[in-house]
């Protein structure tokens, strides 16, 4: 994965996406798609998973349901 700044890309990441879970994340996804992932990506790839843990463990983390992009919804009530 070619260095990219997380503060520059996305300024709005939860604290717990670390550069080391994001490439993580890359590695382990990136034979399931055609397409190269990119930082985004990634961090799309672990926003639903966190929000998909937080719901079925019913806590409700005010960091774990933040949107990472604009194209993204929030939920209802947050």
């Amino acid at each position: 994965m070619a260095e990219q700044s997380l503060d520059a890309t996305l300024p709005g990441i939860p604290s717990w996406i670390t550069p080391e879970l994001i490439a993580d994340t890359i590695r382990v996804w990136q034979p399931y798609y055609p397409e190269s992932l990119t930082v985004q990506d990634a961090v799309g790839i672990l926003m639903s998973v966190g929000n998909l843990f937080a719901s079925l463990s019913g806590v409700s983390s005010h960091e774990t349901l933040r949107c990472s992009g604009a194209g993204q919804q929030s939920g209802a009530g947050t």
